[in-house]
């Protein structure tokens, strides 16, 4: 069965930049980010030897969701400058070493994720999704599962209902009850994620919650209905992203050689170099030594 490996950049960049101690060049360029992010991926790459690999990009535009919703998350705070200018630098290396890379305006990563999920799976490949993010978990099937790079747990169907109390299919209903205070998703006052778990056995879900509104209010009298619909279209992936991908757009190409060995002196990041070299090896015949 051929395997799909989708990576959320956002988790891996943001992870590194934080975890990491303020690598610069001399300078004064920072690399921590790309240095960090470029471990993780050879990590990936070393022990999955992928065929067909891509790394999604939230776009910088706004999305459909902030326009639907100004607040949502906007309690995050902006990205740091050190770690913006590190961004572009990834992509380009990405595209030196013949990987896809994707980002669309309008929609977020998690968004083009789902898309991508969705349609390989149907193909009948197996997809390995790379993210901490608990909103991808509603994406996990058969096909599907979810990789959390913090610790490398995997996620399947199983390990999914042992975490939320739910299945993937019904993680959506559980994080619009619960809402999120991160990305400002109001949820219902009062319901926890036990509470959440019991209603959704109850009704079924937040669409059998709206069609009985009346007997969910007795139970909740502060409820506000606007505000659970809101958070249940937050949580859940638009699927409208016309991608016009197929398999040959993600499989990995032949790297640039000697455009990435002059790249990567130019960052100084000689303690990489080796282990570049020995992953792109295994898919050229040419070396950056």
């Amino acid at each position: 069965m051929k395997t799909l490996h989708i990576l959320d950049a956002s988790s891996f960049i943001y992870r590194s930049f934080f975890a990491l101690p303020p690598l610069k060049t001399k300078e004064g360029f920072p690399t921590g980010a790309i240095y960090g992010f470029l471990r993780a991926l050879l990590s990936i790459m070393k022990s999955e030897r992928p065929e067909y690999l891509v790394v999604v990009f939230d776009h910088p535009a706004p999305t459909k969701r902030d326009e639907v919703y100004r607040e949502y998350k906007a309690g995050r705070p902006t990205m740091p400058d050190p770690l913006r200018v590190q961004i572009p630098v990834i992509k380009e290396l990405l595209k030196l070493m013949g990987i896809p890379t994707l980002e669309v305006e309008g929609y977020e990563a998690d968004d083009l994720i789902a898309v991508l999920a969705g349609r390989f799976s149907e193909k009948g490949f197996k997809v390995k999704i790379y993210t901490p993010d608990k909103d991808m978990l509603q994406l996990v099937d058969g096909n599907v599962v979810v990789i959390n790079p913090m610790n490398w747990e995997i996620f399947n169907r199983e390990k999914v209902e042992e975490k939320f109390g739910v299945p993937p299919e019904k993680v959506a209903d559980y994080l619009a009850l619960v809402g999120d205070k991160i990305d400002n998703i109001p949820g219902v006052k009062g319901v926890g994620p036990k509470t959440a778990v019991k209603l959704i056995e109850r009704f079924g879900g937040v669409e059998g919650i709206l069609s009985r509104w009346e007997e969910f209010k007795k139970l909740y009298p502060d409820a506000d209905r606007e505000e659970l619909e809101l958070s249940y279209y937050l949580v859940k992936p638009m699927m409208d992203a016309g991608l016009d991908i197929g398999e040959e757009d993600l499989k990995l190409r032949e790297p640039d050689i000697k455009a990435l060995k002059k790249r990567f002196e130019e960052l100084e990041m000689k303690s990489i170099l080796r282990d570049i070299d020995k992953v792109l090896k295994t898919r050229s015949q040419g070396s950056l030594f």
